[in-house]
């Protein structure tokens, strides 16, 4: 039986028993990177998680319910892994749950347009002796290539059900859940003799399962001169991934059947995009265009949202008397709060735009075109899988970088991330350079990161020469083909992450403006220049910000800025006591073009959040948390004063 794209019925899909099993309770997703693993997770749950198309993005275990005819299954996300017996942190903390965790099925996504490759895991996990279904994936791009696949077939080389799905389309998903109702404990597929007698020999000796004997057997845990005696002389990690690697091709080469290999449009789009000539530029005018459609969309809506924010505050505070609920709803609700809800549909359209380039193959593209030029700084193209995370969110960014095999580039980009602009300080940047640079405030934002982007790379670089010395190692990434960006899937994966800011806004925000709305409401009766906040804000324009220029009432809100960079936001407009186009405005007339260009270029280098701040610790350690930190602070003030001295000669 050969594979088609039909309907959810799965009626052409592996005959089997019908009858449910009640003993499912927990069913596991394994795969390789990029086989549409969490595009599925999404589907059967309901659940939305970071779907891309690199390796890292699911980096922590995700679990959800799935029901299925009355039952509820729970369903496992484990990280994209190429290997059980891989050493960066996914694949370690896949194999870790597979042999240590309880689960009843195994179900293996396997990228059905690279059979072979995807066919070396599933031997691995053949060798677990689990209950084991296979869901061939993107069956759908598979039938427009014009090969085939006989399922049938697979199943029985492999001894279980085996499905054709298109996880994005929903196509088989009922077949599925036959299948995994069926599940069945997969046949042994043998090795050659030598290797064979072996694994049998520490399984006696050892009282070792199959798997357990064979990753031994690569971790060289046993004897080498009673391995290598029984392999010939091969190294016994070659020996077992050239054995597998022959029946991955064997099998594959039985059950698949392909069309002559034809120049595709596809080929043609990779020699533009891939050049090294041409392919760096066309990133950097891809980037551009991409923050010229945030602003371009988001921007008009925003100012409608402040605009509907605004009109709300006056209908809610009018009729109230003035005390200190009045004042506490119109400037620390309205004022504070509001002003960050503002700027959700720019935080959403950014996240859209973004997950159009993520779902179409070009983000692991650009990884592979800037990995030589971010080798030069001590980094690889898979720190630029990282980097690129880190404009959406810091924490999660720093996060991914368990997906990097070297530990030091793995520190080196962890250290770095907190320098790349989160979409927190969109919000904050986009108000500054309006008030500086009016309809030039795009180019402001885009200096700005810009900026962080080349600073970062330089303490990459001095990070790699002078704290550890060693060389990044070679880079290599898997290219999953272009596919068009599901607009429903990338609608609910940006406001999945715009959910995360509302959240943070109702939070972390709304938290740090109670506070800052109690320190510049007390002591009761004083003037506001008479305030704590007033008081320490004071403080610091006069000593340490005494150089840049600034007022209290930017050293203030710098100060909530630790909290949570949209906290900077709220803290102006209760300041201010203005929102949207207002706050603009007062910001405009409040300080001079010196200082407030330092004070953008201060508030997109200076030190993250406490969210990102445990996270790196988590990471790398107090130790080099606490060194991060000071050299970040130092260079964000270094830099703003070069700014604000040179800004001062340009423009006065």
């Amino acid at each position: 039986m050969s594979m088609s794209c039909h309907d959810s019925s799965g009626e052409h899909v592996l005959h089997t028993n019908s009858q449910a099993n009640p003993w499912i309770n927990r069913i596991v997703l394994v795969g390789n990177p990029n086989c549409g693993k969490s595009t599925l997770f999404n589907l059967i749950t309901g659940m939305s998680v970071h779907v891309g198309n690199w390796p890292g993005v699911t980096v922590d275990v995700k679990m959800a319910q799935w029901k299925v005819d009355g039952e509820i299954w729970e369903v496992v996300d484990l990280p994209g892994s190429y290997s059980l017996l891989g050493k960066n942190a996914d694949e370690q903390v896949t194999s870790n749950f597979l042999l240590s965790q309880e689960y009843d099925v195994i179900l293996n996504i396997v990228d059905s347009t690279s059979l072979e490759r995807s066919l070396m895991l599933t031997l691995e996990l053949l060798d677990l002796q689990k209950p084991m279904v296979v869901a061939l994936n993107f069956v759908d791009e598979l039938e427009k290539s014009g090969a085939t696949i006989d399922a049938d077939k697979l199943s029985e080389e492999l001894g279980v059900p085996v499905v054709p799905i298109s996880a994005l389309k929903g196509i088989n998903i009922d077949a599925l859940k036959e299948a995994l109702k069926n599940a069945r404990l997969p046949k042994l597929i043998p090795f050659n003799r030598s290797l064979e007698n072996l694994i049998a020999t520490l399984q006696k000796r050892d009282n070792l399962g199959r798997f357990q004997a064979l990753s031994s057997i690569a971790s060289e845990q046993t004897d080498m001169d009673e391995i290598m005696g029984h392999l010939d002389g091969i190294h016994p990690q070659e020996h077992i991934a050239m054995e597998r690697y022959r029946k991955a091709h064997q099998i594959a080469m039985g059950v698949m059947k392909k069309l002559p290999e034809k120049w595709k449009w596809s080929d043609m789009l990779d020699h533009v995009l891939l050049h090294p000539v041409v392919g760096i530029p066309t990133f950097v005018i891809i980037l551009y265009l991409l923050f010229k459609v945030i602003f371009a969309v988001g921007q008009p809506l925003t100012d409608l949202v402040a605009g509907a924010i605004s009109w709300i505050s006056v209908v809610v505070t009018t009729h109230l008397p003035n005390g200190l609920m009045k004042d506490f709803i119109q400037n620390a609700l309205f004022g504070g709060v509001g002003n960050v809800i503002s700027f959700v549909p720019l935080v959403f359209v950014m996240f859209f735009t973004v997950g159009l380039l993520e779902n179409s193959g070009y983000m692991a593209r650009a990884s592979l075109i800037m990995d030589r030029p971010l080798s030069r700084f001590g980094l690889s193209g898979k720190s630029f899988i990282s980097l690129i995370l880190g404009f959406g969110c810091n924490v999660p960014a720093i996060l991914s970088t368990r997906a990097i095999d070297d530990p030091v580039e793995r520190k080196i980009a962890s250290m770095v991330i907190p320098l790349i602009p989160c979409n927190a300080r969109l919000p904050v940047l986009t108000v500054l350079g309006s008030a500086l640079f009016g309809p030039q405030a795009l180019v402001a934002v885009l200096f700005c990161y810009a900026l962080s982007v080349v600073f970062s790379l330089v303490l990459a670089f001095a990070f790699r020469n002078v704290a550890f010395k060693r060389m990044p190692t070679f880079f290599a990434l898997e290219m999953p083909p272009y596919r068009m960006p599901s607009l429903k899937m990338t609608t609910k994966l940006a406001w999945f992450r715009t959910k995360d800011f509302l959240h943070k806004a109702f939070t972390v925000v709304l938290l740090a403006t109670v506070v800052f709305w109690a320190l510049l409401t007390f002591p009761l009766g004083a003037d506001v220049s008479q305030s704590y906040v007033a008081r320490t804000g004071t403080f610091l324009s006069r000593t340490v910000f005494k150089p840049l220029g600034f007022n209290w009432q930017m050293s203030s809100a710098l100060l909530m800025g630790l909290a949570a960079k949209e906290a900077v936001l709220s803290s102006l407009g209760q300041l201010y006591k203005a929102s949207g186009s207002a706050l603009v405005s007062s910001l405009a007339s409040s300080f001079s073009s010196s200082s407030g260009i330092a004070f953008m270029v201060f508030f997109v280098l200076y030190v993250p959040c406490i969210a990102t701040m445990a996270a790196l610790r988590k990471e790398v350690g107090p130790k080099w948390t606490v060194i991060q930190l000071v050299v970040q602070l130092v260079v964000a003030y270094l830099v703003s004063l070069g700014a604000y001295y040179l800004s001062y000669l340009l423009f006065v």
